[in-house]
């Protein structure tokens, strides 16, 4: 039961720090309730979106395209690691992953999709 007496106690501490953060935001916060203040509020306007007109598709491709690229690039940290291990052979893995990135980065850009018009 020793060993885990470390464990126990910085679960402690994880716990222990955000609810004492919580606690102490909620004790210093300024309370003024103010009509305002319970009226939706979405980037910097104070009518909420969802009573005005759709969202640009454009907008939404962009977003994707950004998570797609982000997340292949996070494919490079595991093969830089492994490098020494995989030799030729992962060069050509990171070589073909490649092809298929600039391949649908070109065809986006073709099509128009980073274009933001």
């Amino acid at each position: 039961m020793s060993e885990y007496l470390s464990l126990v106690l910085y679960l402690l501490v994880v716990l222990a720090i955000p609810v004492g953060i919580s606690c102490i935001a909620g004790r210093l916060a300024p309370h003024k309730p103010n009509v305002n203040k319970g009226k939706p509020y979405e980037c910097g306007v104070s009518e909420p979106f969802a009573n005005q007109t759709r969202w640009p598709v454009r907008f939404a491709l962009v977003a994707m395209l950004f998570l797609i690229f982000d997340v292949e690039a996070l494919f490079f940290y595991p093969w830089a690691v492994a490098l020494r291990e995989l030799g030729v052979a992962g060069l050509f893995y990171i070589a073909s992953f490649f092809a298929v990135l600039g391949t649908g980065y070109l065809y986006a850009r073709n099509r128009g999709a980073l274009q933001w018009k």
